[in-house]
């Protein structure tokens, strides 16, 4: 299991690492493009903005991956110490099942999206669900590790924490 978490991290790391790049590279040549040549590519920003929003999702879903998300942690302070596994067992299976929620309702909103042809005018009438996949992608990444780490807690980033 552990494998399978680092290869989700390398693919969330090497995908957005990705977008990251072109949107840069789009970017620069838009404004070298209207500095130099007077002229830039009415595309590139639009394009760039979609890039980041991957990158943002892709990037919640390498947090997660991490254990660096943002959670309540007055529980983990509750609990005796006996019982914090069953604890962070339980707590990452209620995030999976969330997660695997969202994916459904983000699933429902994509094949909604491309159902009425939503597209972006800027981009030549660019589909907008390819835009907007990443949202499932990304609930389905967090809740994949959400799972494995309540199956495996001592491979969760957060498992050898001392909490204070």
């Amino acid at each position: 299991m552990k494998t399978l978490i680092n290869q989700l991290q390398n693919f969330t790391r090497y995908l957005s690492a990705f977008c990251i790049f072109f949107l840069s590279l789009f970017i620069i040549m838009d404004i070298f493009g209207r500095e130099i040549f007077s002229a830039g590519l009415p595309w590139a920003q639009k394009l760039s903005v979609y890039l980041m929003i991957w990158a943002g999702f892709l990037g919640s879903a390498q947090t997660n991956l991490k254990g660096a998300h943002l959670r309540p942690e007055i529980a983990d302070k509750l609990w005796p110490e006996s019982k914090k596994s069953l604890f962070h067992r339980l707590r990452h299976l209620f995030t999976s099942i969330f997660n695997f929620g969202a994916m459904y309702y983000s699933i429902e909103y994509v094949l909604e999206s491309k159902e009425f042809g939503d597209t972006s005018p800027i981009l030549g009438d660019f589909p907008l669900w390819i835009v907007q996949a990443v949202i499932p992608l990304s609930f389905l990444l967090m809740g994949l590790s959400s799972l494995i780490f309540s199956i495996n807690e001592d491979i969760a980033p957060n498992a050898k924490r001392e909490v204070h």
